[in-house]
């Protein structure tokens, strides 16, 4: 399937996660929370824009990955409740080498010293990334904290524009602006009323 169908399809991970911490951690769901989540939809929809086509199996793939997830991301959030995010993130990382072991060694080429150096970038990346996400549910509610993944597809369309020189269309600064929007919605703090009713 096409990239942009790829993107659009990971990119319902935060209403798997949402319904997830609802229904497994006891997080509640209120409307800015909900209204963050729909704008960030609104806002992928207009930049992926992807093809209205029936569920492929590459479709269907995509979207296992998602909630693959979203499962990930509300179990890291239990995890922060007792453990560090430095031993969840050496948990997971021993575990995905093991796991991703099989496959590579199945079709294994050693790479070029060019690319062992973006290895190295790529590990770096995606080690801290992952380090940050869980520092981030350790403060917050995974509720609160996924929708701001929206801001990934802002971030690569500006990428695409300075590193490829692709072009941005109005379509994604109106999407841009959508997902920037819910998720200063999603920060706003309820009022003291309803913080009350909440802690009761």
């Amino acid at each position: 399937i096409s990239l942009a169908q790829v993107v659009a399809l990971e990119f319902t991970m935060p209403i798997w996660t949402a319904c997830l911490a609802v229904g497994f951690l006891g997080e509640r769901m209120n409307v800015w929370k909900a209204l963050a989540i729909v704008l960030g939809l609104l806002g992928v929809g207009l930049i992926v824009r992807p093809s209205a086509a029936g569920l492929s199996a590459g479709q269907a793939i995509a979207l296992a990955a998602a909630v693959g997830f979203a499962v990930s991301v509300t179990l890291t959030k239990s995890l922060t409740r007792t453990d560090s995010a430095v031993a969840i993130i050496f948990w997971m990382l021993v575990f995905q080498s093991l796991i991703g072991a099989v496959p590579a060694l199945a079709t294994w080429r050693w790479p070029s010293a060019t690319v062992w150096g973006w290895v190295l970038v790529i590990a770096f990346c995606g080690t801290f990334s992952h380090y940050c996400m869980a520092r981030a549910l350790s403060h917050a509610e995974a509720t609160t904290v996924v929708p701001m993944d929206f801001l990934r597809v802002p971030l690569m369309a500006l990428a695409g524009w300075l590193v490829y020189a692709e072009r941005v269309d109005l379509f994604t600064v109106v999407g841009t602006a959508l997902i920037l929007l819910g998720n200063l919605l999603n920060l706003k703090r309820p009022g003291a009323a309803n913080a009350a009713a909440a802690r009761a």
